[in-house]
């Protein structure tokens, strides 16, 4: 057993859970003033530039999604990031609700394009990193990202079967080492971090040889583990989870609209705008424009918006956003750990249109 790993993983779970419940304590005293922030302004934007994967994961419902798949033209992407900068910019994240976005040979030109404006704070995306060596390790740790977290299971050819069901292993490690190598010899221009999905016992995946290589590589507080998992609004069961890993039950009540209403928008590849960057698989329950004919904030700051937030916490809830286990309050913008994430909450600087706000009970047709 790698026992200083083991505590290091346990700590981290530990100390991240004092802090939600401590944020929650506080979160009335700040109602008002938080919901006012977050409601002015558009910190943060998620673009899907492709919804394509060339993996097959037990846990992520990209098997069962029906929307068409594509890639996002380079006009449209200049477009969102036009209108983007116009409204004052922030954070930018290239990960799709489902898909890769290194499946996009277009992906280190337009991480390229949006590190060269200014307004662009940090860039970030998830990656399996299945497909780095088409474009190149290098290319990649210097094209502008900030961010890289690499998903995939534990460091086991035989798990990495199972789980991501890809027999592409040992091209992903190689990816993933000659990523960390490139990056710690440069200085370390990403911040780098690999989100373990796991179906053994935590114990017997810290002992892996190919684990306690990354870890060189690394750094193992850089590197975290998950067994829980969503549903995805009843697309994921059970039975399609291997060995111990289990679907999330979370009880919470949702009595605050979910803090990914809040977050930023997801741009979808073919222009679609999402209020929720993380479920929504086939682009339908959670749309509340398009950006080819609207501009990204009035849609943003738009009665579509306004009445996902309203409804969320009445009967109307979306049926997506009732059955989805990956709820967080909005307490979690008052946590230290994401103060960071808060401080870039600030009013659009674009002149909005005065649209009038819906009342709970009104249709919006988009």
């Amino acid at each position: 057993m790698n026992l200083p790993n083991l505590v290091s993983l346990f700590t981290r779970k530990a100390l991240y859970q004092l802090e939600r419940l401590r944020a929650m304590l506080i979160y009335p005293f700040h109602k008002k003033a938080l919901i006012s922030r977050l409601s002015a302004a558009m910190g943060n934007v998620n673009i899907e530039t492709t919804n394509i994967c060339n993996a097959k994961c037990v846990f992520c419902a990209y098997q069962y999604q029906t929307r068409p798949t594509g890639v996002m033209d380079m006009d449209l992407f200049r477009k969102i990031m036009a209108d983007y900068i116009e409204c004052g910019g922030g954070n930018l994240g290239f990960t799709p609700t489902v898909g890769e976005p290194l499946v996009d040979k277009h992906i280190i030109e337009r991480i390229r394009y949006a590190r060269s404006h200014p307004q662009i704070k940090t860039i970030s995306m998830y990656s399996n990193m299945l497909t780095l060596h088409k474009l190149g390790a290098e290319e990649l740790v210097t094209s502008g990202l900030s961010a890289l977290t690499v998903s995939t299971s534990g460091f086991d050819r035989e798990m990495y079967l199972r789980v991501y069901r890809s027999t592409m292993y040992e091209q992903m490690l190689k990816n993933v080492l000659e990523f960390a190598e490139i990056n710690n010899r440069l200085g370390r221009p990403v911040q780098l971090f690999v989100d373990m999905r796991v179906d053994r016992p935590l114990n017997e995946v810290l002992s892996y040889p190919d684990y306690h290589r990354v870890v060189q590589a690394v750094s193992s507080e850089n590197i975290g583990v998950k067994f829980r998992y969503d549903s995805w609004g009843g697309k994921i069961s059970q039975d399609e989870l291997t060995g111990n890993m289990k679907l999330r039950h979370n009880h919470q009540p949702k009595w605050s609209p979910c803090s990914e209403l809040f977050f930023g928008p997801m741009v979808y590849w073919d222009g679609k705008v999402g209020g929720c960057n993380c479920r929504d698989v086939d682009a339908r329950e959670l749309v509340v424009g398009n950006v080819r004919d609207q501009h990204l904030a009035d849609i943003w700051f738009g009665p579509g918006m306004q009445q996902l937030r309203k409804e969320f916490t009445t009967p109307k809830i979306k049926n997506l956003c009732l059955t989805c286990t990956h709820y967080n309050h909005l307490s979690v913008y008052l946590r230290k750990d994401t103060a960071e994430v808060l401080s870039n909450f600030t009013p659009c600087q674009r002149p909005l249109k005065v649209l009038p706000s819906p009342p709970v009970d009104q249709e919006i047709v988009v």
